[in-house]
């Protein structure tokens, strides 16, 4: 799941990415973030779920801290998916888009 909403994330970034540059507009910081390094955040379920696989093929670790690492990548999950919609959405609600933009025509 954390992959999806990486992907899901850089997916939504790149349709930000289009329609304003296609506005001429500037992307907001954290949508050009995700837009231009959102494939490195690749490496944060990579790593945890390495990590994760390691820990649970080991027969010395207790089960409470399997359980903690289990409930880290949960943690893990809601915080990339509460930056990815707040990067992606956020500029939509804001409303950039909707405003009349003059462009000096009389």
């Amino acid at each position: 799941m954390q992959v999806g909403v990486i992907v899901a994330g850089v997916l939504a970034a790149g349709i930000c990415h289009r329609v304003w540059s296609s506005e001429d507009m500037a992307m907001p910081a954290a949508v050009a973030m995700v837009y231009w390094h959102g494939f490195v955040g690749l490496l944060i379920p990579v790593v945890w779920g390495t990590g994760t696989v390691a820990l649970y093929l080991r027969a010395n670790i207790s089960e409470e801290v399997k359980t903690l690492v289990f409930w880290f990548g949960v943690l893990i999950l809601i915080v990339s998916a509460a930056f990815i919609i707040y990067a992606d959405a956020t500029p939509w609600l804001n409303g950039p888009m909707w405003h009349a933009q003059d462009n000096g025509d009389q």
